[in-house]
C-alpha cells in the first residue's frame, strides 16, 4: 500500500506522522482518517484554500488539477510549484511526502487550529518582518514621539477594501499581538493578525519620495491606484469594527 508521510507541523501534528494510505480516497480524506485534523472549511467542495498542501515528493503520481482547483490556489497562503488542494488530489499507488503550510488566512471553519496557549500573543519575525531600512524609519517615529512602540492594522478604505494603518502606540490594548521584531517594539490588532501573517514590511525610496511598502503575501487584489487591496472573500471577517 502507498504511504503518506506529513513533515512535522506545529499544530497539527509536531512530530510528523507517517502511515499506509487508501487508495482511491483523496488526500485530505487519508489525513483526518489518520487524526491530522487539516482544515476543510468547504467540506471537500473544492471552494477555499484551507487544505492546501505542498507536495515534497510524489507530486508527478498525482491526478490533474481542475481549473477551479487552479483559480483556487493562486490564493493561498504560502503557494508553491508544487501545491494542490488536498481534498482534489487523489492517492494512486505512489508513496507521498507533504507538507502542510503554516497558516491559512481562511478563518470561518470551526476547526481552525487554535494556538496551544490562547494567551501567548508573542509574534516574531516569522509572523511579520521588518527590514533594516524600515526599522530605522519606524524607531525614529517612535523616538520623536516616545511612544511605546508601533501598531499595524487594517481599516476599510478605497474601492478594493482595506488599506495599512500605522499608529504610535499611546495604549497597549489587551488583544494586541506583540513582539520586538528587528528592533522595533511592533503591536498588531488582534482581528488584522491573520490577515498580516507572512508579511515584510520595506522602507524603499520611489522616485523623489521615501514610503513604507508592504509585501503581504496574503493579498489577492488590488485597486489600479496601488492604494488599497482585499482578500479572498471566503477569508473575510468584520474588520470595519475595531
Amino acid at each position: 500500500m502507498p504511504k503518506i508521510k506529513v513533515l512535522p507541523h506545529e499544530d497539527l501534528c509536531p512530530e510528523g506522522i507517517e502511515f499506509e494510505a487508501e487508495q482511491g480516497k483523496s488526500v485530505c480524506e487519508n489525513l483526518l482518517n489518520h487524526s491530522v485534523d487539516i482544515e476543510h472549511a468547504c467540506e471537500l467542495s473544492c471552494a477555499c484554500t484551507t487544505c492546501h498542501v505542498i507536495f515534497v515528493e510524489g507530486f508527478n503520481s498525482l491526478n490533474e488539477s481542475s481549473d477551479d482547483e487552479e483559480d483556487l490556489l493562486d490564493k493561498a497562503w504560502g503557494l508553491e510549484q508544487r501545491s494542490r488542494l488536498s481534498c482534489q488530489t487523489i492517492v494512486s499507488n505512489s508513496d507521498l511526502t507533504i507538507e502542510i503550510p503554516k497558516y491559512t488566512i481562511n478563518m470561518v471553519s470551526e476547526n481552525h487550529p487554535k494556538p496551544k496557549n490562547e494567551s501567548n500573543r508573542e509574534i516574531s519575525s516569522i509572523d511579520f518582518d521588518i527590514s533594516n531600512s524600515a526599522a530605522k524609519h519606524l524607531n525614529s517615529m517612535v523616538a520623536s514621539k516616545n511612544s511605546s512602540g508601533v501598531r499595524i492594522s487594517l481599516k476599510d478604505s478605497g474601492c478594493s477594501g482595506f488599506a495599512y494603518q500605522i499608529d504610535l502606540v499611546e495604549k497597549i490594548e489587551e488583544n494586541d499581538f506583540n513582539g520586538l521584531i528587528n528592533g522595533v517594539n511592533l503591536f498588531i490588532q488582534d482581528k488584522s493578525f491573520v490577515f498580516l501573517k507572512g508579511t515584510k514590511i520595506d522602507f524603499v525610496k520611489k522616485n523623489l519620495n521615501e514610503e513604507l511598502v508592504f509585501l503581504n503575501p496574503n493579498v489577492s487584489a488590488e485597486c489600479g491606484c496601488g492604494e488599497s487591496f482585499n482578500f479572498d472573500s471566503n477569508s473575510i471577517i468584520d474588520l470595519s469594527t475595531t
